[in-house]
């Protein structure tokens, strides 16, 4: 059975407030947890590129595991749906913070819920794409949770143990657009 378009929709169209909300917990949740190492893995626990790439990983991930739950029994792309998603939102943030500096009300959350909502707005809208798509193509459906599954395994890991990489390190221009 696939998919109704309509149920997609506003499953997608739901997601978007709940992934914003989601993303901007993990934004604050590490600092007010007392540094808590379990909450770490999964939130921010600095202004690194790689720390910030968290807010469109596990919010899309935490919301997946409850969109699949309630959707319909099959899942043709499902995987390939998340996978592209959290691809795009990663992109798309990558560029925002490096590429505009803007600042909105000068608020570390402005700017984030701006640029959380234009992104998980264009990201949820692909997967909607996706996921109505007519063709079953189950190899990349597999290779899209297998990838799911390594990059969860890799922020883990470099959380507690980041290579000497900017990539890694904490970024002053990420500070000035975040407006720390």
């Amino acid at each position: 059975m696939k998919y109704k378009k309509n149920e997609v929709f506003i499953w997608e169209l739901t997601g978007i407030p709940l992934l914003i909300l989601l993303g901007l917990s993990l934004s604050f949740t590490y600092k007010s947890s007392n540094r808590n190492f379990i909450i770490g893995l999964f939130s921010v626990i600095n202004t690194s590129l790689w720390e910030q790439l968290k807010i469109s990983f596990f919010p899309i991930i935490f919301y997946s595991l409850i969109e699949k739950a309630f959707l319909a029994t099959n899942s043709d792309n499902f995987f390939i749906a998340k996978a592209t998603s959290f691809i795009f939102m990663s992109t798309f943030l990558s560029l925002s913070y490096f590429f505009l500096d803007f600042k909105i009300m000068n608020s570390e959350i402005s700017n984030t819920i701006s640029i959380l909502l234009i992104g998980y707005t264009l990201s949820q809208f692909l997967s909607c794409i996706i996921l109505n798509l007519n063709k079953n193509y189950s190899y990349i459906n597999l290779i899209s949770f297998l990838f799911l599954i390594i990059t969860s395994i890799l922020f883990f890991a470099f959380t507690i143990n980041p290579p000497n990489n900017w990539l890694f390190t904490t970024s002053k221009h990420l500070l000035k657009v975040l407006n720390l």
